[in-house]
């Protein structure tokens, strides 16, 4: 993140010589583990989707900066591997189009470090911005995601991911189509949650 030699003399670092995180950066993240529910699913968030997480994500999946996939979970994969063992991961897609544009789905490069099975059988029929969109129009997503070879999740631990939660609406839709194949259980991870505006609103006291 840094582009600094990591010379941190601590334990992480000296247990995970691989390690791609300095204790600056590492610190500068934040993680909070969010739990809430997307209808009767639990989900849970890494980070709250601050200035930080927005600018690592923005040179990650915007900038191409590739090598950037491994920072979002390097100190927590133990820890997710542990909660989801014996989960299959169905990412949230993207479009054919921003994915040959970048050379990689961001989607899938992130979640790909946990090492677990990845079932990609959900796909996006058309390319749409959701920053560009007002609320209302973003709860159309219906018709933009798809699912395939549903019978691969029947019976299956599922796990769906995505990058950031903000409405809602695209994640729902997911853990709705995954539900239709019969699964033997559903969880989501996302990345980041966008902070709620009557939270935000209550932290700085304004009614």
């Amino acid at each position: 993140m840094c582009f600094e030699e990591i010379e941190d003399i601590s334990m992480y670092n000296f247990i995970h010589t691989e390690s791609e995180l300095c204790e600056k950066c590492f610190q500068s993240l934040r993680a909070r583990f969010i739990n809430f529910y997307v209808g009767d699913v639990k989900v849970l968030a890494v980070y709250n989707y601050d200035d930080t997480i927005k600018n690592l994500i923005y040179k990650f999946k915007g900038c191409y900066d590739y090598e950037l996939k491994n920072v979002f979970l390097e100190r927590y994969l133990l820890y997710l591997r542990i909660i989801y063992a014996g989960y299959v991961i169905v990412p949230v897609p993207s479009s054919k189009v921003d994915d040959e544009k970048r050379g990689f789905n961001h989607v899938e490069e992130i979640f790909k470090t946990l090492k677990l099975p990845m079932l990609c059988v959900l796909k996006k029929e058309v390319k749409e911005k959701q920053s560009s969109k007002s609320q209302k129009s973003r709860t159309k997503i219906d018709k933009q995601i798809i699912i395939e070879n549903k019978e691969k999740l029947n019976g299956k631990k599922v796990l769906v991911v995505d990058d950031v939660y903000t409405t809602g609406a695209t994640l729902y839709k997911a853990i709705s189509l995954v539900k239709s194949a019969s699964p033997k259980k559903v969880h989501a991870l996302v990345i980041a949650k966008t902070i709620d505006l009557d939270k935000r609103n209550k932290k700085n006291n304004i009614s």
